[in-house]
C-alpha cells in the first residue's frame, strides 16, 4: 500500500510545500512525511482515506509546518502498519 503524496528521506526541503490539495476516496494515507525538514502541509482536505491521513513517520523530522488541513471521514487500514487499523 503506498501513501497518496510521500516525501521520504529528502533531508532539506525547503522549497517544497502540499498546500490546498483535495485528497478523497483513496486506500491510503494522504500525506506522509518521513526523514524530511522543513516541508509545509498547509490548508488541505481529506476524506475518505485509510489510515492515517497526516503520517510523520519517524519522529525526527524537525521544523515541518502541519497547519490548517481539515481531515474527515478516516477509515482502518489493514495493509499497513498495525497502528492504521485505528487512525487518528
Amino acid at each position: 500500500m503506498t501513501d497518496t503524496i510521500h516525501f521520504h528521506m529528502s533531508g532539506t526541503v525547503d522549497q517544497s510545500y502540499v498546500r490546498r490539495c483535495s485528497i478523497h476516496h483513496t486506500y491510503s494515507r494522504s500525506v506522509a512525511v518521513h526523514g524530511v525538514h522543513y516541508l509545509r502541509v498547509m490548508n488541505n482536505v481529506a476524506f475518505e482515506t485509510s489510515g492515517h491521513s497526516l503520517f510523520v513517520e519517524d519522529g525526527v523530522e524537525t521544523k515541518n509546518i502541519i497547519s490548517g488541513n481539515l481531515i474527515f471521514n478516516t477509515r482502518p487500514q489493514f495493509a499497513s502498519l498495525a497502528t492504521d487499523v485505528t487512525p487518528a
